[in-house]
């Protein structure tokens, strides 16, 4: 029997979100980059609305937590500046 690839590999959280669609458009911008990413809590949010504290977790292997934070960061800056690119055309 074979085993998985990522059997030393722990799961990291490095990102809560409070609504499942950033943390999916966050999951697949990993993807994207070839880094395999899961979402943990989603079906909580869903069941349990109204339950502030529970929030959705972007998680990664152990290995690939400095790289994908990196894209984490590089996405937001890119929204961040699609905002204000928004803004200057509201003005």
């Amino acid at each position: 029997m074979q085993e998985h690839p990522h059997t030393e590999d722990e799961l990291v959280t490095i990102a809560e979100f409070g609504h499942e669609f950033e943390a999916e458009m966050a999951r697949i911008a990993l993807e994207n980059e070839g880094i395999e990413a899961t979402i943990v809590g989603g079906d909580l949010v869903a069941n349990m609305p109204t339950i502030e504290d529970i929030k959705i977790q972007l998680q990664v292997f152990e290995k690939d937590v400095e790289r994908a934070e990196q894209v984490l960061a590089a996405q937001a800056e890119s929204a961040e500046s699609l905002d204000d690119s928004d803004d200057e055309e509201q003005e």
